[in-house]
């Protein structure tokens, strides 16, 4: 009787430590999504404050040189229409590059293993 109630006692506490280690690896396993979340949150903000003062400087850009292309061949319609021009070939570059690149970047991100964990 003493044999089976130390084999029971021995699989209570294996069933026991089993249990404490799937949730000690659900922890770290969580730990590690909300570090990477933060990470391509902060990246992914500090990408749109860049490119938010980008495009008002383009803006203020474009307008001047739309204002000079139209004094320029002496139809001001006319200067912001070819300015406006300008723009097609870079927004249809833009649009064909950009998303497979910031995919790219947010696989990267996700997947890349941090130097702090492999130095425990």
């Amino acid at each position: 009787m003493s044999e089976q109630t130390n084999h029971e006692s021995s699989f209570e506490r294996l069933l026991e430590k089993v249990l404490r280690h799937l949730e000690t690896r659900w922890e770290f396993f969580a730990l590690t999504a909300t570090e990477k979340i933060s990470a391509a949150a902060a990246m992914l903000s500090s990408i749109m404050i860049i490119a938010l003062f980008a495009l008002i400087i383009l803006f203020f850009v474009s307008i001047g040189f739309a204002i000079w292309l139209g004094d320029y061949i002496g139809n001001r319609a006319g200067g912001f229409a070819l300015a406006g021009l300008v723009f097609v070939p870079f927004a249809v570059v833009a649009y064909i590059w950009v998303p497979p690149f910031v995919r790219s970047k947010i696989i990267q991100n996700i997947l890349e293993d941090d130097d702090t964990e492999n130095k425990i």
